[in-house]
């Protein structure tokens, strides 16, 4: 019940700030360039946006909906965020249908577990610009080529430590047990 007030708290500010629901739930698929020695084939981005938002100044924010406890609360956790680098990649190549060709106002996270009285918290990412546009796609280049591999290293040192996905291990080598 609390999220769900949370949750309606948010929409009756973003409303009476002048906001418009451009669409909800939104699927998209852009194609991400290969460098040119990679060879053939190609390789798709896809994901669903939960929000995407047209603000009073006319610009266009994608909002993603979170309800965890241990989720980014402030601008600067959010930066490098790649789900929201996805969804602003995905914005200016026109893949989200209903915000297409119109001005990019960022990304946010729409935080209602927030451990504090506000309650809600909207970090935010920046519009792209093209340096950190680059940057991402090579980051994506790099993850589309590690995949593409035959070989995965195990990084047997991260075992289980990562907070979203507890229990989700890595691939590793069990050293060899031996009795007395």
């Amino acid at each position: 019940r609390d999220l769900v007030d949370r949750l309606a708290q948010y929409l009756r500010d973003f409303a009476a700030g002048g906001g418009e629901l451009l669409a909800s739930e939104t699927p998209f698929e852009v194609e991400i360039p290969l460098p040119p020695h990679d060879g053939e084939g190609r390789a798709l981005l896809r994901g669903v946006v939960d929000r995407v938002e047209r603000r009073a100044d006319g610009t266009v924010v994608i909002v993603d909906l979170k309800t965890g406890r241990a989720e980014p609360r402030t601008d600067k956790a959010v930066v490098e965020n790649p789900q929201l680098l996805a969804y602003q990649l995905a914005h200016d190549a026109g893949a989200i249908a209903p915000s297409a060709g119109l001005p990019a106002g960022g990304a946010e996270l729409l935080v209602l577990h927030t451990g504090t009285a506000k309650p809600y918290l909207e970090p935010r990412q920046a519009p792209l610009d093209d340096e950190a546009r680059e940057r991402f796609i090579a980051r994506l280049q790099h993850a589309i080529a590690v995949m593409a591999g035959t070989r995965f290293a195990a990084p047997y040192e991260q075992h289980c430590r990562d907070e979203h996905a507890h229990g989700v291990c890595r691939i590793h080598v069990v050293g060899a047990v031996s009795a007395p």
